[in-house]
């Protein structure tokens, strides 16, 4: 039996969702539906700020939100069935399959202030000349790194990141100067941070017109390869130990099992919390050392307003309150990135020792010295997102080798891209 896959079912008119209404909302007819994905911070923050909104003269609303994977399921069936929420939190790994399908409304005519948004963010949406979305903020990949465990144990961490070369040297060094830990996470089926490690192999991951895959078989076998090096030297903990720390509050680095997370960069705020010395925010390893244009700053996270939404322009003044009011940037903070407007990051920076000052510090720091935003992600970006770390866990637990892998996944991209 075919399975239904969240493309898919946005070209099949599958059964509306009942939309799951969260505690803390207003009631009132035909109220204006928000909709978001994230963990519980972000849903506490949206919900205050949705709070602030209604108080200020704001339209009734409802709120719905549910984790990242249970949120594209969930958004699929609505707007299959014609219901999709007329505010949603639209994600570029699914950007292009919305907006290529019509899903998403041109918001070009209905008055959104964009007037202190970066340049690169308020672009970020837009798609043969439409702007079907409007960027939440400006994100760049990183690594948080405990400086203390890495003193305690002999090492330095290099103001600017490590070299891959370098990087591996101390991930080995670090696993065997500290008892049951490990330098590093394994990081092998990290598709965003192996868009980074692409670049800096001469190409972007996608083709101009998202048509096909641009980096090489080569390039994604030396990335399969690097990791299974890692595993193999106990510097990167094996697959059954990986696949037990997904979640943030078991992850290596909240564990004191390894000194350093990847990941976008407002994630920090995720993980400061469960771990004693600050995290500080470093760029990702380099090819070159000093070489950062690999890494990129974009906007990845879009406001969007569905094209059934029988409140377009009450959902273009939420989406400009959410961007624009103190309340609602203080509140939300960095939570959803590092905010898109000067005012906002002024507004956010303000306790210069948090976690969230040294995210926006970071992405400040980085403005002039990264590459190129890269195009929106291409149609099937979410099915090559999810095979890429299935193919990595199938190598991290023996049943193919770096090689066959990659060659997988080239295979893959050839029939999911430009369908």
């Amino acid at each position: 039996m075919t399975r239904l896959t969240r493309r898919t079912l946005l070209g099949l008119g599958a059964a509306t969702a009942a939309a799951t209404v969260l505690p803390g909302c207003s009631g009132g007819k035909s109220p204006l539906r928000v909709s978001w994905y994230g963990p519980d911070p972000v849903t506490k923050a949206l919900n205050t700020a949705l709070a602030a909104w209604k108080s200020s003269g704001g339209v009734e609303y409802s709120a719905e939100s549910a984790p990242f994977d249970d949120y594209w399921d969930k958004l699929a069936t609505q707007t299959s069935g014609n219901n999709a929420p007329d505010v949603l939190r639209m994600s570029m790994s699914y950007f292009s399959d919305y907006a290529g399908r019509s899903a998403l409304k041109d918001l070009g005519s209905l008055g959104i202030d964009t007037s202190g948004i970066d340049a690169d963010v308020a672009s970020s949406g837009m798609v043969d000349g439409k702007n079907y979305g409007i960027g939440q903020s400006s994100i760049s990949y990183a690594m948080y790194v405990d400086e203390a465990a890495v003193k305690h144990a002999g090492g330095t961490v290099p103001a600017q990141g490590w070299t891959w070369d370098a990087f591996a040297e101390f991930a080995r060094d670090y696993s065997g100067s500290v008892q049951g830990s490990f330098g590093s996470s394994d990081q092998a089926g990290n598709f965003q941070l192996f868009e980074v490690f692409a670049r800096q192999h001469g190409t972007e991951l996608f083709s101009d017109d998202g048509g096909k895959l641009a980096t090489s078989k080569d390039t994604v076998r030396e990335w399969f390869q690097y990791w299974a090096d890692l595993r193999n030297a106990k510097a990167a903990p094996p697959q059954n130990v990986s696949a037990e720390t997904t979640a943030i509050e078991k992850s290596l680095v909240a564990k004191g099992k390894a000194p350093l997370q990847f990941g976008w960069v407002q994630q920090v705020t995720f993980y400061q919390p469960l771990v004693k010395s600050p995290l500080a925010v470093l760029p990702v390893p380099q090819d070159k050392a000093g070489d950062l244009k690999g890494q990129f700053i974009k906007g990845l996270d879009l406001w969007s307003i569905s094209a059934a939404s029988k409140h377009p322009e009450d959902a273009a003044k939420l989406i400009g309150f959410l961007l624009n009011d103190e309340k609602a940037i203080k509140t939300i903070g960095i939570l959803l990135g590092v905010p898109p407007s000067k005012k906002a990051r002024d507004l956010v920076s303000a306790d210069a020792g948090s976690a969230g000052a040294r995210a926006i510090k970071y992405v400040e720091d980085l403005a002039g010295k990264v590459g190129p935003s890269p195009k929106p992600w291409p149609k099937g970006y979410g099915e090559l997102l999810t095979g890429f770390g299935r193919i990595a866990e199938n190598i991290g637990f023996g049943k193919t080798k770096p090689d066959a892998g990659a060659q997988e996944f080239v295979d893959l991209a050839g029939k999911t891209l430009g369908q």
